[in-house]
């Protein structure tokens, strides 16, 4: 009589030929264990308010007591952190551990004594929305390819250019009404809706004998592998730097409209508002034309909407002493390009290295938000000063002109990648 498998554990139980849940949450020591560290800051919390900091490094020392017992015990490191790597451990378990991250971090942030802890709480959330935010571009990779790809980043892009625009607006909306606190409560709010939503509906889109095995030497290695793609790196530089044109005009526009260009905080909003809604009106025609043009001629068209937009507020602002209509509409163009680009160029660079779409779309994922950080203190060094915000949005427009025609040639288009419509 052969001898009897083992029980399949973790996400792995959910396709077993017998499925247990004792089994799919790891026995009651995976219950413990998930459970510990988020209960431990709760009753410290509870006893004592004021103890945010110890209830902090309790919760923190239950986990580290957790992994020092599964490291004694010779188990491998990626279970006890639960698939820090997607590419090696599957994309939903990343998925859910990223939002409950970005939920303890807006607890932290609601209970913060003072700034500094603040700030730790704002990093947490931070690294918890980054983790969910680049798994869930893999998701994609891993279900969709070739024009199907670029529409559904295109959505996504959709969702993700307009909430920079909106969350201001509600943050402000907020603590005009309610204590500064209220506004981590509405995020501590929403990331659990995202949790549930995660754990409830996200599927898991790459089985296990598609994963990569090798622990923390073979991250390293694939992403060695996918920063030597060309095409990759071409593709993900077009999108960096196009964000880097964009958050020169998020970061620096109020102080301009209302400083040199007059406007009220009525009107301001309206401008903005504004370019946030035509924006995102223009992604979801993008997955619309993307059924009859070629992503890489759709990036084309907004790189070249980036530089219209570019040279007119060069234009306003040497030859015109900053006019309104000419700055509005160098402003509206250069947001508007970003529907084109920002989904295409993402989907051509994820679909340079499908077998490694976890790392690859971290990488893509910190390039953006790289340029991002060094946009804003750029745009905004010379305070209601237009030209710093111009020479940003010059500096990264053609940048993504040469990712895209210098670097980014040849590789995996929409024709060889699937032209899955």
């Amino acid at each position: 009589m052969s001898p009897r498998p083992p029980a399949r554990t973790g996400l792995g139980a959910i396709d077993a030929e017998r499925f247990n849940v004792a089994s799919a949450v790891g026995g009651w020591r995976g219950v413990i264990e998930s459970t510990a560290p988020t209960l431990v800051f709760v009753v410290v919390m509870a006893v004592r308010p004021s103890a945010l900091v110890a209830a902090l490094a309790a919760s923190l020392a239950v986990s580290g007591a957790a992994l020092a017992a599964r490291l004694a015990q010779r188990q491998g490191l990626t279970q006890v952190l639960g698939g820090a790597v997607s590419d090696q451990l599957g994309r939903r378990g990343p998925i859910v551990v990223g939002c409950l991250a970005a939920l303890l971090g807006s607890l932290v942030c609601v209970f913060t004594p003072n700034a500094g802890v603040l700030i730790a709480g704002r990093v947490l959330q931070g690294f918890g929305g980054g983790v969910a935010s680049s798994v869930g571009r893999a998701v994609l990779v891993d279900v969709a390819h070739g024009r199907m790809l670029a529409r559904a980043m295109s959505l996504l892009q959709a969702v993700v250019g307009f909430a920079p625009m909106v969350a201001p607006v509600l943050g402000g909306f907020i603590v005009t009404r309610a204590p500064w606190r209220a506004v981590f409560w509405a995020l501590a709010a929403f990331t659990l809706l995202m949790t549930v939503l995660a754990w409830r509906f996200v599927p898991e889109s790459l089985p296990p004998g598609e994963r990569q095995g090798g622990g923390v030497p073979r991250f390293f290695r694939g992403l060695a592998q996918v920063v030597r793609i060309r095409p990759f790196v071409g593709f993900m530089l077009t999108n960096a730097l196009s964000s880097f044109c964009m958050f020169g005009y998020i970061s620096n526009a109020t102080y301009v409209l209302q400083g040199p260009l007059g406007l009220s905080p009525f009107q301001y909003s309206l401008v903005f508002a504004l370019n946030a809604l035509v924006p995102t009106l223009l992604a979801l025609v993008n997955v619309r034309l993307i059924t009859r043009f070629e992503p890489r001629a759709l990036i084309a068209v907004g790189l070249a909407l980036a530089a219209l937009g570019v040279v007119t507020l060069v234009v306003s602002a040497t030859a015109l002493g900053l006019a309104l209509i000419p700055t509005c509409a160098g402003f509206m163009l250069i947001m508007s390009a970003n529907a084109f680009i920002f989904g295409n160029a993402a989907s051509l660079a994820l679909g340079q290295s499908r077998e490694l779409a976890g790392t690859a779309s971290s990488v893509l994922g910190v390039a953006q938000s790289l340029a991002n950080a060094v946009s804003a203190p750029l745009a905004t060094s010379g305070g209601s000063s237009a030209t710093p915000m111009i020479m940003v949005m010059v500096t990264g427009s053609v940048g993504a002109w040469l990712a895209f025609w210098v670097v980014a040639r040849g590789g995996r288009g929409a024709r060889t990648d699937g032209a899955a419509q």
